[in-house]
């Protein structure tokens, strides 16, 4: 059974209990879009019945969050949510309502996020039922609030960069009067926790559809994008920083970041400098292990690209068969500035090949022929490796008898 049937059994099973049940969300917004029904990936259930009678319409289901009326159905294969029409009110502390009352559809409605959010549609008779005038702002690729603006953004501040990711998703644009509730409100989001931040960051910068380069303008437009990083954005450059932005090819948020950080500091600064900015911003978001490394990286490395030669053959050599070389010279090729370093890195590979070879010798290896552990043992095999990615050595050998040691020995 596809994900689609599923849901629509589920309706069946709500209806034919006696209870007045609808699709509502992202998924009705999509299928107005267009969007095939197998390219919807998920199918949120709105009803009037309270979660026992849930419960007791569906033989495998429990309940995530029975003071919000939303209970987890399985139909088949498949787990779907069904929420009880509900009010909310009171948002203290800026993220969840103190208070929850079970009310009507078009009550339920109207507690939501965006207009294109908030229609109920019956997908046996594709009636759309539309109280927000969310259809027209879907025809109109318009994200406006429901009611007023400054209302839905103090009940829960993660509705601001909310207004911003889908603001610039596909062709849609942001309403006037939401953008300026949100500038008005931007302070709000730290009652917002960097998890669910960096999770929109995520959509943000790897949802295909996401016109990211107007993410960021829309991010420095609405000040929300320093209280996200921590660290003031370069006005000037935003429209040169979203170009590059929308020249990356990779879709990665540490990529993203080490766009709209790339003028946060003087690229002279030495790389570490540019490695804590990263950290920084990195442990503020909690990105991943690998999102930090890729973001640090990135920023400490940038100068070190831009300043390579033919003539640094190590530099060049380890610059062309690094792990992350993708990352790096996919910002180099955004940038526009820096196609010599771009055309030195493919000249290397193409005489030495995209891996990076093997040492030539290791510890063992040396200290069978006669060298004792320390740090002259170290020194000795950096030497070495200095001298094979240079092109000078070529085997073990050559290696034994450039430092003087008897490889017949060995």
């Amino acid at each position: 059974m596809e994900l689609f049937d599923a849901a629509c059994k589920a309706l069946r099973c709500l209806r034919d209990a006696g209870h007045e049940s609808w699709l509502v969300g992202g998924s009705v917004r999509d299928h107005l879009m267009g969007t095939a029904i197998e390219d919807i990936g998920e199918f949120d259930i709105a009803t009037s019945a309270r979660p026992p009678q849930v419960e007791a319409v569906f033989q495998r289901s429990f309940a995530v969050g029975r003071a919000f009326g939303v209970v987890r159905v399985a139909i088949g294969e498949h787990w779907m949510e069904v929420a009880t029409f509900r009010t909310e009110a009171d948002y203290r502390d800026g993220r969840h309502p103190d208070e929850v009352r079970f009310a009507t559809a078009e009550e339920d409605v109207q507690r939501r996020d965006f207009t294109v959010n908030g229609l109920l549609w019956n997908p046996e008779t594709d009636e759309i039922v539309d109280h927000v005038g969310g259809r027209e702002d879907v025809r109109q690729r318009r994200i406006r609030a429901i009611g007023d603006a400054d209302e839905r953004l103090r009940e829960d501040a993660l509705r601001l960069i909310r207004a911003v990711r889908f603001g610039a998703w596909h062709d849609f644009q942001l309403d006037d009067a939401t953008h300026e509730a949100i500038r008005r409100h931007a302070s709000g989001l730290t009652a917002v926790s960097a998890e669910r931040i960096r999770d929109e960051l995520v959509k943000i910068t790897g949802r295909p559809g996401s016109r990211r380069g107007d993410a960021w303008r829309l991010l420095v437009s609405t000040g929300l994008a320093e209280h996200i990083l921590g660290v003031p954005p370069n006005v000037p450059t935003v429209a040169e920083d979203a170009a590059v932005i929308d020249a990356l090819h990779h879709r990665h948020i540490g990529l993203w970041l080490a766009a709209v950080l790339r003028h946060a500091g003087d690229i002279s600064s030495p790389p570490a400098c540019w490695r804590r900015l990263g950290e920084r911003v990195a442990d503020r978001l909690r990105c991943s292990a690998e999102e930090r490394e890729c973001l640090t990286s990135l920023l400490a490395g940038r100068a070190r690209y831009r300043g390579l030669t033919p003539d640094r053959l190590i530099r060049v050599r380890l610059a062309a068969t690094r792990d992350d070389r993708a990352l790096h010279e996919d910002l180099l090729s955004a940038e526009g500035d820096a196609q010599w370093v771009l055309d030195i890195l493919a000249r290397d590979r193409e005489l030495n090949g995209h891996d990076r070879p093997q040492p030539l010798l290791d510890g063992r290896r040396l200290m069978a022929a006669g060298v004792t552990p320390g740090p002259r043992l170290g020194w000795l095999l950096r030497k070495v490796r200095a001298g094979q990615l240079s092109g000078k050595l070529a085997t073990g050998e050559q290696a034994l008898d450039s430092l003087g040691l008897d490889s017949g020995a060995i």
